[in-house]
């Protein structure tokens, strides 16, 4: 059996996880980054499983995989960069591990939260440049007491619900949306339920997508819905970019309808382009998609993903697995 692994550089290495392969009697190969498509599909072949958390395997390198590949495991939560669709009807199980950074996610998404409302990295700008001249000094928007606040979640999966209990410690209200889930789920976190999205959108004061990235949640908050929002939102996103349009956010901010976002994702990434209005703005919390991180987290990543790549390579169904039904033609 073979496992091969599409690494980046900075991205997990699996190096203290690797004997456990050596232990099923599993080739390990890793391919380093930059490579065409065409060296991608050569370097899959005689592969049981692969690794990737950045290259992507979109249909046109799906079709010409290996009959041999029987997973494809995305180290990462999203999975939006393998064509899933495609796997299935080549019966290829694709894995990715949603559940490695809930706590972590969830904290730095509260941090971009209270960064936004406290204005933390706002004023820590003001002192660094010798603004601050007297006892008390107050600039831009004003800061407002949390308990007078309501969080608005769109989806309320495991990451949400660790933010709901972080808000209301705080003293806020919580409002959720999720039409997958039974009431009694949000009735035991004590969050007030909502059935559409759009009450979200005029409700709350602070809101936060935390759902996965697909075609309907694509640009879920786009300029019909922040239009719908309250006067002075603020918008956090730490899932991804995508699922806030940059543009329409923007405009928000520009046009004060929007007080603060703090961006943990963004559409394009790296997100480095230092003329972007966004790196102007003292009211935008900007972070390099690294809410996921502790050393903590990184372990469980790179010990489920090798978990994952075995049961792939030995043609079990991982509890990772997004299209389990699929069936190898």
């Amino acid at each position: 059996m073979k496992v091969v692994h599409f690494h980046n550089p900075g991205s997990p290495s699996l190096e203290n996880e690797l004997h456990l392969f050596a232990e099923k009697g599993i080739e390990y190969v890793r391919c380093m980054e930059p490579m065409t498509q065409e060296e991608q599909i050569r370097a899959c072949e005689g592969a049981d499983a692969v690794l990737t958390i950045v290259k992507p395997f979109p249909r046109e390198v799906i079709e010409k995989l290996d009959s041999s590949v029987k997973c494809i495991v995305r180290i990462a939560m999203g999975y939006e960069i393998v064509d899933v669709e495609a796997c299935s009807e080549r019966g290829i199980y694709v894995c990715n591990i949603p559940d490695y950074a809930m706590e972590e996610v969830a904290v730095h998404q509260t941090a971009l939260i209270l960064a936004c409302l406290r204005k933390v990295v706002y004023y820590d700008r003001k002192v660094r440049e010798g603004a601050y001249d007297h006892v008390g000094y107050l600039e831009g928007y004003s800061a407002r007491r949390i308990y007078v606040l309501s969080v608005g979640l769109l989806g309320f999966g495991r990451i949400a619900k660790n933010v709901a209990r972080y808000m209301q410690s705080f003293g806020a209200s919580v409002y959720a949306y999720d039409p997958l889930l039974p009431d009694e789920v949000f009735a035991e976190h004590g969050v007030t339920r909502v059935r559409t999205k759009e009450e979200i959108f005029r409700t709350c004061d602070i809101i936060t997508p935390n759902i996965p990235l697909m075609e309907s949640s694509y640009h879920i908050i786009d300029a019909e819905a922040i239009a719908h929002m309250k006067d002075g939102v603020i918008i956090v996103n730490t899932g991804r970019g995508a699922l806030v349009d940059t543009e329409a956010l923007l405009a928000g901010l520009q046009s004060g309808k929007v007080k603060a976002a703090g961006l943990d994702v963004h559409e394009t990434e790296p997100f480095h382009d230092l003329d972007h209005p966004f790196m102007k703005m003292e009211n935008v919390v900007l972070t390099p998609h690294i809410a996921f991180q502790t050393t903590e987290s990184f372990e469980e990543l790179q010990h489920k993903a090798v978990l994952y790549a075995i049961d792939g390579a030995m043609g079990k169904i991982s509890a990772g697995a997004v299209n389990g039904g699929c069936v190898r033609p």
